[in-house]
């Protein structure tokens, strides 16, 4: 009989991935609804997720890390991500959510003032 691998990381848990959507979705202040207009799914399929209902497709872990700023295995094992994101790493995500949904003429803008920044 064969013994199972250590490394293995076993099945892919709904209730895993729901956490870690919840965790990354409120880091960036993002409501259900702001996130699901973002990725094209219903609220309800967002709340679905958070609370482990139902594991995502790939097509919407994909989006979902997208949106997140979160590595997709993030998303799956979060066990694995070890270390917990700094409250620096929090804002820059925060950040970059902010610029995701600015409009292109304000993206633009936006990056304009940032690289005064970085020059100054």
């Amino acid at each position: 009989m064969k013994t199972p691998d250590r490394n293995c990381r076993g099945m892919i848990s709904a209730k895993t991935i729901g956490i870690a959507v919840r965790h990354s979705r409120r880091a960036l202040k993002l409501t259900q609804a702001q996130l699901a207009e973002a990725i094209g799914k219903t609220p309800d399929a967002i709340s679905q997720i958070e609370r482990g209902v139902n594991v995502p497709s790939v097509e919407t872990i994909a989006a979902l890390s997208k949106q997140l700023f979160v590595p997709v295995d993030a998303l799956i094992f979060p066990e694995d991500t070890a270390e917990q994101l700094s409250d620096r790493d929090t804002r820059v995500r925060h950040a970059l959510s902010l610029l995701a949904n600015l409009s292109d003429r304000d993206l633009e803008i936006a990056v304009r003032q940032l690289q005064a920044f970085s020059d100054g």
